[in-house]
């Protein structure tokens, strides 16, 4: 990776770091979208599948003591996440980058801004969802 490469990845990293600190989540949904322009997916991808594990492993740490009361919730996440990171996986590689470029851009980005921008549908009834 060339000077200008890392420079710009790290000025990613560091925004979407702001923005997870202020929202409390979303580092992985701002710096994807942005880090797509510069680098292919396949090359980004695993790092940023990386860095969230280490994250998602000291929340974890902190919060300990509260996952028996989150694990009823946790299981119908985990059974539909299983079949999704399948075909998640499957769309990765016979997608080009190009269309996933532009589909990342085209739905995540407008989510996040609004969410930034203060606007929230509150999930009404969690059974539903």
């Amino acid at each position: 990776m060339d000077d200008i490469g890392l420079i710009i990845l790290i000025g990613i990293t560091f925004l979407a770091a702001i923005v997870n600190g202020g929202l409390g989540y979303g580092f992985s949904s701002t710096a994807v979208p942005v880090a797509l322009v510069f680098y292919a997916n396949r090359v980004l991808n695993p790092a940023i599948v990386l860095l969230e594990i280490v994250i998602n492993f000291y929340i974890l740490i902190l919060h300990w003591k509260q996952v028996r009361l989150i694990l009823k919730k946790i299981y119908p996440v985990l059974i539909g996440a299983i079949p999704a990171v399948l075909v998640g996986a499957w769309l990765l590689t016979s997608i080009d980058s190009a269309w996933t470029k532009l589909i990342t851009f085209s739905i995540l980005l407008p989510l996040i801004l609004l969410q930034a921008g203060g606007i929230r549908m509150p999930i009404q009834s969690e059974k539903i969802a």
